[in-house]
């Protein structure tokens, strides 16, 4: 599509230019978008694209945009078009039948520091629990499947009252270890976008259950081929894909398991272009609550790879689920996705303006790209002995605003997220085997 000046009868207002999102490069002023200036991160009444990350959020909520010229860059001379292997990928797909989305299903209801304790006991309870359903499972044995209940419930509860909770968790946490981890994380980040879009409690539920036990089969595979780290071998791909029809087997023996669980668990390997396993299903034959498990688990993939070079930062793992879109999974259920996390998600530590560096603590509903941050390492790289707060919104007073610039793997600074999991909190006051924070 080529880029319009916009102009009328009276006045001339070349300097104003519409644009396709694709045609935008870091440096111009976005001053006009064509949907609800509400539902984006971004301030009313324009913004400069300062980086790729706040390029790639933009297209996830937008198609066409004007940008003005006498306030940052100019377009580019227009090339021949090129389609990309992903593009035309793309266009082989089926179109997905929109996603039923009630945001506001379920309102935020507490602070994170009111309900911290309770989430962070859920997912170790949670954790717990799943390790000995792999030892059963070794050991040719039975599943108490009712001892998951009450941690299940309590983080569903935690999730609906404020996802923020979790989010924070699953992204500072590091005291919870296991190789079986990522599938109590998948589950949590599953439940998360299930609250978003507004589903039923009973539908959180089984999607929470059905994302936890969708490996389970893992555990009757050969040690050597779940311990590979990289890519398969012919052979080796092929004796992997039975893991979904052993959990399968494993499950169907548990009548308080419903049909809808269990399908949700033989299709979470499956893709939205049909290239996924057992069956190759596409597009809307895949179950809707497997869509949001194969999600989760593509998000926490990115977010646990064990070669530091590997792992990014949430704000890039966001942004490779969204080139990933209508090829894994509908466009619809990612942008849903990035709304609830925020450009950067509170947990996720980021690079000011300034040099310094920072974890975001709270999102700003008014102004998504200025949050509440705690500045954990100087403009020189050295850590603070304790963290400095502050509000992006607000002028510092040296009166020069401070800015996201970009956003940073900690692995590859070095820096240890636990030791602020509760650091932001209050502190805890306990009253035998209750409590409250300060």
């Amino acid at each position: 599509m080529r880029s319009m000046p916009v102009t009328d009868s009276k006045n001339n207002y070349s300097h104003l230019v519409r644009l396709p999102c694709n045609d935008l490069i870091v440096g111009m002023f976005v001053s006009e978008i064509d949907c609800s200036w509400a539902s984006t991160p971004f301030p009313v009444g324009g913004f400069h694209l300062r980086n790729s990350d706040e390029l790639q959020v933009l297209q996830k909520y937008c198609r066409l945009v004007t940008i003005d010229t006498t306030r940052g860059a100019a377009p580019a001379p227009k090339k021949r078009a090129n389609l990309t292997i992903l593009s035309t990928a793309r266009l082989a797909t089926p179109p997905a039948a929109a996603i039923k989305v009630n945001r506001d299903a379920y309102p935020v209801t507490q602070p994170v520091k009111k309900q911290i304790d309770k989430a962070y006991r859920g997912y170790q309870d949670t954790a717990i629990i799943y390790d000995s359903f792999t030892d059963a499972v070794h050991n040719d044995q039975r599943l108490n499947l009712h001892e998951l209940e009450a941690p299940m419930l309590s983080l569903i509860e935690c999730a609906i009252a404020n996802p923020q909770t979790l989010i924070w968790i699953l992204l500072t946490d590091t005291k919870v270890t296991g190789e079986n981890l990522y599938c109590v994380r998948a589950a949590i980040w599953a439940t998360i976008l299930g609250r978003q879009v507004g589903l039923g409690q009973k539908e959180l539920e089984d999607l929470f259950k059905g994302t936890l036990l969708a490996d389970i089969g893992m555990h009757l595979l050969p040690e050597r081929l779940t311990s590979i780290r990289g890519n398969f071998r012919k052979k080796e791909y092929l004796a992997y894909r039975k893991h979904v029809n052993f959990s399968i087997e494993l499950l169907s023996q548990y009548r308080e398991l419903d049909e809808r669980l269990l399908r949700l668990v033989r299709c979470h390997h499956e893709r939205h272009d049909g290239r996924g396993f057992p069956r190759g299903l596409r597009g809307d034959q895949i179950p809707a609550l497997a869509r949001f498990t194969i999600l989760a688990y593509s998000f926490e993939r990115l977010l646990r790879s064990n070669n530091p070079r590997g792992r990014v930062s949430p704000a890039k793992a966001t942004a490779r689920l969204y080139k990933q879109r209508e090829l894994k999974f509908p466009e619809q259920l990612i942008v849903e996705f990035i709304h609830v996390l925020g450009m950067n998600p509170v947990g996720s530590v980021v690079q000011l303006s300034t040099g310094e560096i920072a974890l975001v603590l709270e999102q700003n509903v008014a102004d998504r790209l200025h949050p509440k941050i705690a500045i954990i390492k100087d403009d020189n790289g050295m850590s603070l002995a304790k963290p400095r707060i502050e509000d992006l919104t607000e002028t510092p007073k040296s009166g020069i605003p401070k800015a996201i610039v970009s956003s940073v793997n900690p692995g590859q600074l070095e820096i240890d997220l636990g030791q602020y999991t509760f650091a932001f909190a209050g502190r805890r006051v306990a009253l035998g085997k209750f409590g409250f924070r300060l």
